[in-house]
């Protein structure tokens, strides 16, 4: 059963076709659980026969594992698909994937992480669940090189006293009391002014914590309001959760921790007055990345029209270059797109394992339990025979599992293996 008291809670990462293909892959592991009614791709767990995070949904970033309350804040920003938002405080990635899904693949994220040690993990978890439409930066948040005006949708989830996660972690309301939180308030201050800055007149922000504190929720929003001439826009209260009444400020959702359902949280949506000028673009800041053609994607079993990106080589290491992203880079913004794979000095292209766009390349296709249990086991070390319908000429064959794409398995003596090397 689930671990405890608590209702563990996950969403689906994969595309809408794919999920009902990656639910089957849970239960067939033995998880059982429902649909939550406030987001589609949402799901709370009934049976956990092993910690989810061991589950081949996990490994091969079908799922990603997240308290419901937090799922919240992409849903009031609510992008439509083709948008491009800025996520400015992104790590570990809940969001900025949440918001990548939502978007979409013609969409673009750009996830900033002012921490190094931070970032490593944001670029991790992006890779895993091989979402080509994200970028990364490490920048101040105070003090993003990007212009004025140029997002339409930011997301700004700050750092935090974390009052509302004391379920998990008991001590944030003790390191965090007694006037402490008077550093954090200010750096959410100077927050609130950069996105405000970024913010497209008639954008949308939405401000987002995971604490219960009034002086760092309702009092930020009276703040953005009335020093930074912000309008608030109320929000309708979401299907599944108690809210509480907020203090000072109506249309936002206040949420107190809810043991074994969902942690504290506070969102509020924003929109800057005005009218929507232009996007700028930056057709005088070329890439300087030798760019793959089609030909050459296609010789790794990549069809370049299932992806909305360059594939470019950067010291070698091939990345992802989403086409939203090129035309949104100035020149003083140092961004890296999601890592695909590697160059040899030779020429020679690995594309990573988790690379999972489809391609002419060669496919091993396996079905239900029995297909499982050999995926299991290539996990664990054990190979399989590369036969000889599969046509095979390349270093790498796409694996499928009941038709849904997952990884990609190296070739070598005619034998089939995993390898993230």
């Amino acid at each position: 059963m689930a671990s405890g008291n608590t209702r563990r809670s996950f969403r689906f990462t994969c595309s809408p076709r794919d999920i009902p293909i990656a639910e089957d892959m849970l239960r067939m592991q033995g998880f059982a659980f429902e649909p939550d009614p406030f987001f589609d791709p949402a799901r709370r767990l009934m049976s956990e026969p092993m910690p989810l995070g061991r589950s081949l949904a996990a490994f091969f970033g079908l799922i990603y594992i997240q308290d419901r309350s937090s799922m919240l804040p992409p849903l009031a920003l609510d992008p439509p698909r083709g948008a491009a938002v800025l996520d400015m405080c992104a790590s570990p990635g809940s969001k900025t994937s949440q918001l990548a899904w939502m978007t979409g693949e013609k969409g673009l994220v750009l996830g900033n992480e002012p921490s190094p040690s931070r970032l490593v993990n944001l670029r991790r978890n992006l890779h895993a669940m091989g979402l080509v439409q994200t970028v990364t930066c490490c920048q101040n948040g105070e003090h993003i090189p990007l212009p004025d005006a140029g997002w339409k949708f930011i997301q700004l989830d700050p750092p935090c006293s974390g009052w509302g996660t004391v379920e998990k972690h008991p001590q944030a309301a003790v390191i965090w009391k007694d006037g402490k939180t008077a550093p954090l308030i200010r750096l959410q201050r100077s927050l609130l002014r950069e996105a405000c800055r970024l913010l497209q007149p008639g954008g949308v922000l939405v401000y987002s914590t995971c604490t219960t504190n009034v002086e760092e929720n309702e009092r930020q929003v009276l703040f953005a309001c009335e020093d930074l001439g912000m309008h608030l826009e109320p929000l309708d209260s979401p299907a599944g959760f108690t809210l509480r009444d907020p203090e000072g400020c109506d249309g936002v959702w206040r949420l107190d921790t809810v043991q074994g359902e969902s942690q504290g949280f506070f969102v509020a949506r924003m929109r800057k007055p005005g009218i929507q000028p232009e996007m700028p673009t930056y057709t005088d800041s070329p890439v300087q990345a030798e760019i793959l053609d089609a030909a050459q994607l296609r010789a790794q079993g990549i069809d370049a029209r299932h992806i909305a990106a360059e594939i470019g080589i950067f010291n070698g290491s091939l990345h992802a270059l989403p086409l939203q992203a090129l035309a949104r880079r100035p020149a003083s913004l140092h961004w890296q797109g999601l890592y695909m794979g590697k160059a040899g000095k030779n020429g020679e292209l690995r594309i990573s394992p988790r690379v999972r766009a489809e391609g002419p390349g060669p496919h091993l296709h396996l079905e239900g339990p029995q297909g499982l249990r050999m995926i299991e086991g290539l996990l664990q070390g054990q190979s399989l025979p590369a036969s000889d319908d599969l046509g095979i000429r390349d270093r790498a064959v796409l694996l499928c599992w009941n038709g849904m794409p997952l990884c990609r398995l190296s070739v070598k003596s005619k034998r089939l293996f995993w390898s993230e090397r």
